[in-house]
This record gives C-alpha cells, sequence and structure tokens, in this order.
C-alpha cells in the first residue's frame, strides 16, 4: 500500500502544477495589421485586487484528510488563508503590478498607443468582454492577473520548498471585446540544492518569496513583451 506520506506529497505536488494548467496556455502575438490600428489610440492597464498564496505543507495535507480532490481543494483554502496574512505582514507587491508597469510602457513604445491614467475600477476574473466593459474610457485593455502563486514541497525532501508563479496576459480591443494578443508564462524555482525549508521562505523579510516572485515577473515581462 502506498504510505500516506507519499499520498499527501502526491497530491500537493498535482495541486501545485494544477494552479497553472486551469487557463489557457496560448500565445499569440499582436498582427502587424492590429500593431498598426493601435497608433494614437488609448489603452488602459487593468487593475486587480491582490492574488491568493499559499504555502502548501505535508501537514496541511494530513489536517484536510486528502481524499481525492476535497482534500486537496480543502488543503488549498488552509494554505491560502494563512498566505493571505503572510503577504500582508512582509508587505510583498501585487505582482500584476510589477508586471503591468514595464509592461504597459513596451506596449505603448512598439505600437505609438498612449497610456490612460490608472483607474480605481478593478476585475475579477478572465473574460474579455468583462474586462473591456470596465473600461469603457479605453480604446483597448492591457489586463495582467496571476493565474496561480503558492509554495510546495520537493518530492522526497518535505523539508524544501519551491515557489510557482503563474502568469495570464490579454491585450483587448474594447469596441469587439476581442483579444489582439495574449500570452501565458509560468515559473517554478527548481534549486532543490539550496532550496528553503518552511520557515526559510519568509526568512529575512520573506527574502527567499520575494526573490523567486521577481524571478517569475520579470520572466513574464520579457515573455508578454515580446509578444507586442
Amino acid at each position: 500500500m502506498i504510505s500516506k506520506t507519499l499520498k499527501f506529497l502526491a497530491a500537493g505536488l498535482l495541486f501545485a502544477t494544477a494552479l497553472c494548467s486551469c487557463v489557457s496556455t496560448k500565445n499569440v502575438a499582436l498582427s502587424p495589421s492590429d500593431r498598426a490600428a493601435m497608433r494614437g489610440k488609448t489603452v488602459i492597464a487593468s487593475q486587480r485586487e491582490m492574488p491568493s498564496f499559499g504555502v502548501l505543507t505535508p501537514g496541511k495535507m494530513a489536517a484536510a484528510g486528502l481524499t481525492g480532490p476535497i482534500g486537496g481543494a480543502i488543503a488549498g483554502g488552509m494554505a491560502e488563508s494563512e498566505g493571505k496574512k503572510l503577504l500582508q505582514k512582509y508587505r510583498v507587491a501585487v505582482p500584476e503590478e510589477t508586471v503591468m508597469k514595464p509592461l504597459l510602457k513596451s506596449l505603448t513604445s512598439r505600437t505609438g498607443a498612449r497610456a490612460l491614467p490608472e483607474s480605481s475600477t478593478k476585475v475579477t476574473g478572465g473574460d474579455p468582454k468583462e474586462i473591456a466593459r470596465a473600461y469603457p474610457q479605453a480604446d483597448y485593455i492591457l489586463d495582467v492577473r496571476t493565474t496561480g502563486w503558492m509554495g510546495g514541497y520537493y518530492a522526497f525532501a518535505l523539508s524544501k520548498y519551491f515557489i510557482v508563479y503563474g502568469t495570464k496576459m490579454l491585450l483587448i480591443e474594447r469596441s469587439s471585446g476581442r483579444v489582439v494578443a495574449e500570452g501565458f508564462h509560468s515559473y517554478r524555482s527548481d534549486d532543490r540544492e539550496n532550496a528553503p525549508d518552511y520557515d526559510g521562505i519568509f526568512a529575512n523579510d520573506a527574502a527567499f518569496l520575494k526573490a523567486e516572485t521577481k524571478k517569475g515577473t520579470d520572466g513574464a515581462i520579457q515573455h508578454f513583451s515580446g509578444l507586442f
């Protein structure tokens, strides 16, 4: 029989992977005609709340009683509840904002579009037409959202942790709700030898979490900019 520890381990790894697998992973570059059409038009950055974050531990999996997807979801909810408090405690930046500022600059410089001031309107979800309706003052909306952000433990090294960060980008023509460019990026830290334990994720003002998340956001900025 498979031991309980191995069951917890397998579910934890599956949960970490699933966070970034529930959205479209398509990458579609802006066409020359759509790029030309954006010249002189306005574009606005969407606004979003701080995304969920949690660290999935063997203990949380055990506490959830792990019985398939339901147990994994319970464990994930426990991790997110604790993670929200830790993000506030260590003043972790909103990843979407980190990606958006340089990405918007790249988009306007390459298309000749004009960026509008930030709006106080915040969106949830990823439906392009709903996002378009939220910003009627712009010709185009640049949307960035986190698809998965969490810590997980390595196989057969339950005391060593990695960070996963996934991002989705949409560039939407407001008048039609049409997506004229989209991209997906996912990052997972993979230095098992130097990986921290749970406490190490948040040591030194959450230095590991911030550094690994930055690698994910930096990769997203570079990847999405290449689609414009």
